[in-house]
């Protein structure tokens, strides 16, 4: 009886843990972390941002609201925009893929849009910058063929400038 009573109270503190965790993950500024910087821990290019010339009401460029929300909820458990974590810290992205260049007459920016809905597709086409950044990261990606162009150029705009902020904070006045 005890060991039963004991295994529900592993659960429920495990169950309690994992619901936290996942709080803080979500509501916390995760981009902000006491970590090395990008440019700090690898080679590779750490900040590539193009014009943004479009803005909204609250000086955010068009979509990057939208691009912080569905980075939130598809990419934040593994990647960072400046830090290395499961997979790697995506600020400068576009510019590294740029870098690698066209393949099999597609463009670069075409192939980095391919990887992120279904990496397993690039790598099956053999295209030599998808296949050193699975040898090197090792860890399978997540595939998400529900994201549409448009989507991924939000999530894009939002991990060039992850800082930006969406609405200016209110000031307390006395």
């Amino acid at each position: 009886m005890n060991k039963q009573r004991n295994a529900s109270i592993e659960m429920a503190v495990i169950v309690l843990i994992v619901l936290i965790g996942s709080y803080l993950v979500w509501h916390a500024d995760i981009y902000r972390v006491n970590s090395k910087p990008l440019a700090e821990s690898t080679k590779e290019p750490a900040f590539y941002c193009g014009t943004v010339s479009q803005t909204n009401n609250n000086n955010a460029p068009a979509g990057w609201k939208e691009g912080k929300e569905l980075f939130k909820s598809n990419c934040a458990s593994c990647h960072n925009p400046k830090v290395n974590q499961t997979g790697p810290a995506l600020m400068g992205v576009e510019k590294r893929w740029d870098v690698a260049g066209d393949f099999k007459n597609k463009p670069a920016a075409q192939w980095l849009k391919a990887w992120i809905r279904n990496n397993n597709d690039v790598l099956k086409a053999g295209y030599p910058y998808a296949v050193g950044l699975k040898q090197k990261w090792q860890s399978e990606m997540n595939i998400f063929p529900q994201l549409k162009d448009e989507d991924i150029d939000k999530i894009l705009l939002f991990v060039q400038n992850p800082d930006m902020a969406a609405t200016p904070r209110p000031v307390a006045t006395k």
